[in-house]
């Protein structure tokens, strides 16, 4: 059917080092537990995610910012989770998800802050507290937004057994660490040209005299590839934010503003690929950056568009709900579970829809949910029959296989 399929589209488009000190029960296998967690594609919020997924076992899945995607909660049902941590607020990883989630009965819980600096103080917040984590005197700083930084910052905590900090200008890492009990003895700051202006203040706020901590600097050299990845994920961020905007139900000032922004982040985009043919890679990556950030502005108020208009449309809603419902049976078919009557009950919601019974349709979905969270609690062992173990690969080899 043709609105399935476009609104399958639409869903699409809506849509921290190993070596720490580590102890108490495993997120990802002790007493048989499955952890996921779920984090957007931002760079600062996956690095911690991957972080804690390498201590732990928990597996990472992986949302677009800002964008729904039936699929995604599909990915996560595969694992048969007990818990389902979600890095980064709402704006990031939507709360759909959460929904989802919790119609599945499955335990969510959200770490985040205001910004990405906050979250990350978040993060190290819980995993100290809920996950036993315990750090050593190692910081790894970079600047928040500066993904090449990010990246090597990964690297460097995985071999200083330390903790990933994101700073800005008014970021005071030292008090960071105090708060959590952990005592600056080595700190080591990364960053790209572009971003050595905000190192001089980290360091001025450190204190670089300071002689009971070794600091080292890092300066990571932006590559041709480096360059093209961020060029390409912009292009990416600004077809998701075109969509969006085109189907959201929006105010005329925010319109004005989200058109604004995406003809800013176009022209950003077309600097940065000027700059990448010229071979001035670090401009490039600098220029990408820029305008994949006015991209993320457009898709958050887009977003907030999709919601309005999900408020004032009935038979949208129960169409992106019969769309989730149909990504989940998928999953629960690849795993072997029999979902025939379901199937039968969302033939019927289809066609309820279809019809404009409305009334009907919200009581067949209603009733579908509580038979797939039903089946899918049934069911979970043949999801964890899926996880295979094979030698090497990222989180000590775990995916899920159908």
């Amino acid at each position: 059917m043709m609105w399935k399929k476009g609104m399958a589209l639409l869903f699409g488009v809506m849509l921290i080092a190993t070596g720490l000190a580590f102890s108490g029960v495993s997120a990802g296998e002790s007493s048989g537990s499955v952890t996921v967690i779920l984090v957007s594609d931002n760079a600062a919020d996956s690095a911690l995610a991957e972080y804690i997924a390498n201590l732990t076992g928990a597996f990472v899945v992986t949302t677009p910012w800002g964008v729904y995607d039936p699929n995604v909660t599909a990915e996560i049902m595969a694992y048969a989770p007990d818990q389902v941590i979600i890095i980064g607020g709402p704006a990031a990883v939507l709360e759909q998800y959460v929904e989802d989630l919790k119609d599945l009965n499955i335990t969510v819980e959200r770490w985040w802050g205001k910004n990405r600096y906050e979250t990350d103080i978040a993060v190290i917040g819980n995993a100290t507290v809920k996950l036993h984590l315990k750090f050593q005197g190692s910081a790894i700083i970079a600047p928040g937004n500066d993904s090449a930084a990010i990246r090597k910052a990964f690297m460097e905590a995985v071999k200083a057994r330390g903790v990933i900090i994101y700073a800005n200008n008014t970021t005071d890492p030292v008090r960071i660490m105090g708060r959590f009990g952990i005592t600056p003895r080595n700190i080591t700051i990364v960053h790209t040209v572009l971003m050595k202006g905000a190192t001089l203040k980290i360091l001025q706020r450190i204190g670089h005299g300071n002689s009971t901590v070794v600091i080292k600097e890092v300066d990571v050299n932006v590559t041709r590839e480096m360059a093209l990845e961020e060029i390409n994920k912009t292009k990416e961020r600004i077809e998701y934010a075109k969509k969006l905007l085109a189907n959201a139900t929006l105010d005329p000032h925010d319109e004005r503003m989200a058109k604004k922004m995406l003809r800013a982040s176009e022209e950003g985009l077309m600097r940065a690929e000027e700059a990448f043919d010229q071979g001035d890679y670090g401009k490039a990556y600098g220029m990408a950056i820029a305008a994949e950030a006015h991209a993320d502005f457009v898709v958050r108020i887009a977003s907030n568009g999709w919601e309005e208009r999900l408020r004032v449309d009935p038979a949208m809603g129960l169409r992106m709900g019969l769309v989730r419902i149909e990504a989940q049976l998928m999953i629960m078919e690849k795993a072997g579970i029999n979902v025939t009557e379901i199937k039968k009950l969302v033939d019927q919601l289809d066609q309820a829809i279809k019809n404009g019974n409305y009334e009907l349709a919200r009581t067949l979905m209603k009733k579908i949910r509580l038979e797939m969270m039903r089946l899918y609690i049934l069911e979970k062992p043949k999801f964890r029959d899926h996880i295979v173990f094979p030698v090497g690969g990222r989180h000590g080899g775990k995916h899920w296989k159908p």
